[in-house]
This record gives C-alpha cells, sequence and structure tokens, in this order.
C-alpha cells in the first residue's frame, strides 16, 4: 500500500515514490549529508543528548522550536551553535534540528516533488519519534515507520535477488 518512502540512512537519504509495483520516481541526496544519520548523530553528541533513548521525548517538550536551516550542514550547525549560546531550551533545540531535517528532505532531497497518502520512513533514523513527526506535520500526512525500518531496504533487495534467481531458474 505504500505510494511514497523516505529513507534516511546514516550517510544518505532517498526519496522514491511508487505506483503499483513500479517506481515512477527516484531521486537521492547529492554531495551534502545534512539530515542523515550521521549529521543527527553528532548534533545529538554536541548538545550531551543519548540520541536513542532522550532525544525524541526531550524533542516532544517543546513548543517553539528554533528554526535552523535546513539547506546545509555547516548553516545547520552554525544555527544551533548560535541559538546554544544565547541559552535556548535544549527540547526547542532538539525539536528544530528534528524540523531542519525533516524539511531537509523535502526541500533538498525530494526536491519539492509531491508526496502520496501512504508514506513509509524507513533508514535508522525512522527510529526517531520527533523526526517522523516533523515529517508528519510539515506533510500533513500520517508516516508509517515499518517495525524493521533499519532493514526494509536490504530486505527488499534481498526478495528481488531471490524472485530474479527463482526466474533464472525455470527459464533454463
Amino acid at each position: 500500500e505504500c505510494d511514497t518512502i523516505i529513507e534516511i540512512g546514516g550517510q544518505d537519504a532517498k526519496f522514491i515514490r511508487l505506483e503499483g509495483e513500479s517506481h515512477l520516481d527516484f531521486l537521492m541526496n547529492k554531495v551534502c549529508a545534512a539530515g542523515t544519520g550521521s549529521f543527527l548523530q553528532e548534533q545529538a553528541e554536541r548538545l550531551h543528548v543519548n540520541l536513542e533513548q532522550d532525544y525524541s521525548p526531550l524533542a516532544f517538550l517543546s513548543a517553539s522550536p528554533v528554526k535552523l536551516g535546513n539547506k546545509c550542514t555547516v548553516f545547520m550547525e552554525s544555527d544551533l551553535v548560535h541559538y546554544t549560546q544565547r541559552g535556548y531550551a535544549l527540547h526547542d533545540l532538539l525539536a528544530g534540528l528534528s524540523y531542519a531535517i525533516a524539511g531537509n528532505f523535502i526541500d533538498r532531497v525530494a526536491q519539492n516533488r509531491p508526496f502520496g497518502d501512504n508514506i513509509c520512513f524507513q533508514g535508522g533514523v525512522a527510529a526517531n519519534a520527533s523526526v517522523k513527526a516533523a515529517f508528519e506535520h510539515l506533510l500533513r500526512k500520517p508516516v508509517f515507520v515499518p517495525p524493521y525500518h533499519k532493514i526494509t531496504g536490504a530486505l527488499g533487495a534481498a526478495l528481488l535477488a531471490r524472485e530474479a534467481n527463482m526466474r533464472e531458474e525455470f527459464s533454463d
């Protein structure tokens, strides 16, 4: 039922639009690693926050997320340092970072292409509930995170390989 895939891993991000069993559109981040898992991990460490346990619960406490530039890691980091130095609350910084990651994906990876109604979020960053919530707020649509979101892409590739192998065996 999935018609749009948001995949954000440690080093890259992908946007995939599907219709039936074929893809309509595929885009991947180019040079910039803004919004990838490694960037999120670095910023959590900079803020002395455990990414897996504390990040999302803290971010959900925010009533006014800071506005970070979402075009480039350098600008995001610069804005984050600026807001930190000005004494903004940790939860507002984390929430702002979640929105910056989602906004970066929509603007830079998906390049403002339309999202379908059945959106699947996979990759390691999908474990971050506050990034998922930021996507839902910005897209104004629900976003589904599968239980095996970290390996969904690998599972799909394995199924395609098995299917290709089976076709090859039956054609001989």
